[in-house]
């Protein structure tokens, strides 16, 4: 069976505790919905074939993106969150892990602007080559969302605290890859502080990405 006959699950990474933010900012309005919402929602406009969402062991998370969920997605609790992302992320490849999976997307539930558009394009770059990951990237820095692929797999499993699949990419010249580069640094915007937060409100959700298809 090959790639273009096996699903791309996405994984998106909801089980941060905002430390920095003294907060659970996935649960803070961003318009008329909670923050942690914008990238899921995208997600599933996109090609996805199925998303996991990975929430940390307090129900908040859950409760505020739950509203959003349809048959396309699996919820699980990661109880080793507060171990760092490397926990969440293998929490989620582990889950993903079935014999018709040819790769996942990794999605942070903290970028709010990211479009559908971009998810499709990794996917159908993956599906046309042979390439073990295809990445996003803004002024020559690879950043999510990635695909990666499910030979990679024991890779990321080898990722501690809060090392994400970042680490794994940046600098690996053995690994076959792809980047899509983006000019629209929005795009990538992640909310990690109240600053980053307050400038999210500025931007407000009219400068969310549109979430309907053409």
């Amino acid at each position: 069976m090959t790639a273009n006959h096996r699903s791309i699950v996405g994984i998106y990474l909801a089980a941060g505790r905002g430390s920095r933010m003294g907060q659970n900012k996935l649960v803070l309005p961003l318009g008329n919905h909670p923050l942690g919402s914008y990238a899921l929602r995208t997600a599933l406009h996109s090609k996805l074939d199925h998303i996991i969402v990975v929430f940390p062991d307090e129900e908040w998370t859950l409760k505020a993106l739950k509203p959003y969920f349809t048959e396309k997605i699996t919820a699980i609790q990661c109880p080793n969150s507060h171990l760092g992302l490397s926990y969440s992320l293998n929490f989620g490849i582990q889950s993903s892990h079935t014999t018709d999976v040819a790769g996942v997307v990794i999605l942070l539930a903290d970028q709010p602007f990211i479009h559908f558009e971009m998810i499709n394009s990794l996917i159908n770059i993956f599906q046309q080559e042979k390439v073990d990951y295809v990445a996003s990237s803004f002024n020559n820095i690879i950043r999510p969302p990635f695909l990666i692929g499910k030979q990679l797999f024991p890779l990321l499993q080898q990722l501690k605290g809060d090392k994400g699949a970042k680490k794994l990419l940046t600098g690996n010249s053995v690994l076959n890859g792809r980047v899509i580069p983006y000019e629209n640094e929005r795009l990538f915007f992640d909310i990690d502080t109240m600053e980053e937060y307050e400038e999210a409100l500025k931007r407000g959700e009219a400068n969310c990405i549109s979430l309907e298809r053409e």
